[in-house]
């Protein structure tokens, strides 16, 4: 059984690397408004997704989009794999995501990862570059996005102990003004954190109803700390 993943996963990387080639026609896109980059982003996405269906029997469930405010807002997610950080590009209204400044230093990958918006969080970095990157959330939800946070770093797979909750996401929270959405998840069962393989199954993703703007900062840690420890099946 392991060496069919080892070998489903394989082919996605090398099926993954074909389906880009086209896409690479496009790279004078970078130079574009950030809508080509959005829409060519998106379609690259969602072919991988089928991608990893056809090939590695991954596939996805999305619960409680209704939850998800039109406007912008904070998305609050759990975080498990890369695969969330890939895909919520698509299926979470083409958010800005707080990402580590690692990223943004791939020669492509970096570039693109700018042209969409997101931004650069250096987590050995002072205080002022935080706030810095905060205001920079801010001013990108004025003009009508969704930001992507996640709050309890990288972990495993559900089901591993309580999730701690970083407190920036509350002053981030604050200074947005914004409802905020947990969002739950298992992704780490098909697609685990620091492994290359990708197991068969469904990955559920539930959207929680938003916290609404305006709260004290410790009770809105507290709620959300609340929301993203609940097992998946509560979530409903």
């Amino acid at each position: 059984m392991i060496l069919i993943t080892c070998l489903r996963s394989l082919a996605f990387y090398v099926l993954s690397v074909l389906l880009a080639l086209p896409f690479l026609l496009l790279l004078p896109g970078l130079v574009l408004p950030r809508a080509v980059a959005l829409a060519v982003t998106g379609v690259y996405l969602r072919l991988q997704l089928r991608l990893l269906a056809v090939v590695c029997g991954v596939r996805y469930r999305l619960q409680g989009l209704e939850n998800l405010p039109d406007g912008p807002c904070l998305i609050a997610s759990q975080h498990e794999s890369a695969w969330e950080t890939l895909y919520f590009q698509v299926l979470l209204d083409r958010p800005v995501m707080f990402a580590k400044k690692e990223v943004f230093q791939y020669p492509l990958l970096g570039l693109l990862a700018r042209k969409i918006g997101h931004i650069p969080v250096d987590r050995g970095g002072s205080a002022d570059a935080v706030r810095d990157g905060f205001r920079r959330g801010r001013d990108v939800a004025a003009t009508g996005r969704k930001i992507l946070v996640f709050p309890t770093g990288t972990r495993g797979t559900a089901g591993e102990g309580r999730m701690m909750i970083q407190t920036g996401v509350g002053v981030l929270y604050q200074l947005l003004d914004l409802p905020a959405v947990p969002v739950l998840l298992n992704s780490g069962r098909c697609w685990p954190a620091k492994s290359l393989l990708k197991h068969p199954g469904t990955i559920t993703v539930q959207i929680l109803p938003p916290i609404a703007a305006g709260q004290d900062r410790h009770a809105f840690l507290q709620r959300l700390g609340d929301d993203l420890n609940r097992p998946l099946a509560e979530a409903g």
